[in-house]
């Protein structure tokens, strides 16, 4: 099988992974945990609980006023998924971990995508970490997760490269 192809195969199974992950997990905080308060997994470390956010990250953008905030929190993705799918395809020179990382991005923003339009504009939250109640996160999902934790390691491979590399800037 051709490098090309075995790349765009992993993309689309990174995109997949990360949608169907997501999906699965909202699915079962629905069902199990929209009525059941606060459920401690390791102490105060990792926290289940239900939210409903019909914002952005950590709820960013909740007040905007209709139609602004479709625009903003759907239109705006939308045009934001297909730019990096199509950077993702047409840019020769990235790396098989950069791909790696674009594709968990796209398939984590889809995700929360299909979650907005599915739920009226609202998109499930399950998962707040921490320590104490001063050094906490907000309340966010596996996309969430897939969006951050890619991003930010797509943001280190490029300083690594650029340290490797000065003229690549």
């Amino acid at each position: 099988m051709p490098t090309k192809l075995k790349n765009y195969l992993l993309i689309t199974l990174v995109i997949v992974f990360s949608i169907g992950l997501d999906q699965f997990t909202k699915n079962l905080a629905r069902e199990h945990l929209k009525y059941s308060g606060t459920v401690s997994i390791v102490g105060d470390v990792f926290v289940l609980v239900y939210a409903e956010n019909d914002g952005a990250f950590l709820g960013m953008g909740s007040n905007i006023p209709q139609p602004y905030k479709t625009v903003v929190l759907t239109i705006f993705p939308v045009l934001l998924t297909l730019f990096a799918l199509g950077y993702l395809i047409l840019e020769k020179n990235l790396t098989l971990g950069e791909m790696i990382c674009i594709a968990s991005v796209i398939g984590g923003g889809m995700s929360n995508l299909y979650d907005r339009i599915l739920h009226q504009g609202t998109v499930t939250d399950f998962m707040n970490f921490g320590i104490g109640p001063w050094l906490r996160t907000g309340i966010l999902n596996t996309a969430d997760l897939s969006i951050t934790l890619g991003a930010v390691a797509l943001v280190w491979m490029q300083m690594y490269r650029n340290k490797k590399d000065p003229k690549s800037i």
